[in-house]
């Protein structure tokens, strides 16, 4: 086990390469584009006068979504490169390609070093913040059994999560942004997660590494963070914390509010104060 930093990465021609989808996130901001301009269009030839808004608040939308696009085809969006000695996996989230490129991102693991593999599809029930009822998501994870010593990768991931994001000028000001996305955790000291949001499949994945390690049954779960009423304050705050370590962060700060109340702020002090323990620990 080696954790790298980003440039030390061997990329290899044969590499099979796991990466979010830069033709699916196009073609749907490009479908956005074209719904703005059609309501422009409606607005201008028929005096549709509402298109105008609906134009204008699916512009501000898109304008503020692309970078989910331009992320994907930055060269660091991957998840996983596999190739004949091990795989390599990117613990960093695509969308902070602009944290600095010196800190360790990446892990390999030699074949050797997994012991097993399993695939597990996760259903998870969420409070709304938007429609103010329950959401509900469906997640696909691979699971990595690793033998050996994990406290290197341990540190990186504790590491990662403590990062703060560089400041950066705009036209409109001086500001920073760090996506609270995890791609890779510890759930257990041999255990490492990794959130299966790329293509090819995990199916495709686990099926290259049948030949060198034990493949395990798929395994479901469900998670349920819409009964935290019912929970004593301690598991509610570790349920709080666990919707942070997802990325959930403005679910934690609305499940927040409704369990104890208070201000907008007072909720987000909270919800960052729970992940912030977690770092230091």
């Amino acid at each position: 086990m080696r954790v790298l930093r980003l440039q030390e990465v061997e990329f290899r021609r044969n590499d099979r390469v796991f990466r979010h989808s830069r033709l699916r996130a196009l073609i749907a901001w490009l479908a956005g584009f074209a719904g703005s301009t059609d309501c422009f269009f409606e607005a201008y030839a028929h005096k549709w006068t509402v298109g105008y808004i609906f134009g204008a608040l699916l512009l501000l939308f898109l304008l503020l979504s692309l970078r989910f696009v331009t992320a994907r085809f930055h060269p660091s969006n991957w998840l996983v490169r596999m190739n004949e000695t091990g795989i390599y996996v990117h613990y960093r989230s695509y969308l902070n390609y602009e944290l600095s490129p010196d800190d360790p991102s990446v892990v390999f693991l030699s074949l050797g070093e997994i012991a097993s593999a399993r695939l597990i599809k996760e259903r998870i029930e969420t409070p709304d913040p938007a429609s103010r009822g329950t959401q509900t998501q469906f997640l696909h994870h691979v699971e990595l059994q690793l033998s050996g010593d994990t406290a290197p990768l341990s540190d990186a991931l504790q590491a990662e999560r403590g990062e703060s994001a560089p400041m950066q000028k705009h036209w409109y000001g001086t500001s920073s942004t760090l996506y609270r996305d995890y791609p890779a955790t510890l759930t257990a000291p041999t255990l490492l997660r990794i959130h299966w949001d790329v293509v090819p499949r995990a199916g495709k994945f686990l099926d290259l590494l049948r030949p060198y390690t034990i493949i395990a049954e798929t395994v479901s779960v469900k998670h349920d963070f819409t009964q935290m009423k019912s929970l004593s304050r301690e598991d509610q705050q570790k349920q709080l914390g666990e919707l942070a370590d997802r990325g959930q962060n403005i679910t934690a700060v609305y499940a927040a509010r409704k369990l104890y109340g208070g201000s907008l702020g007072e909720a987000k002090q909270m919800v960052d104060s729970l992940t912030k323990n977690k770092v230091t620990q």
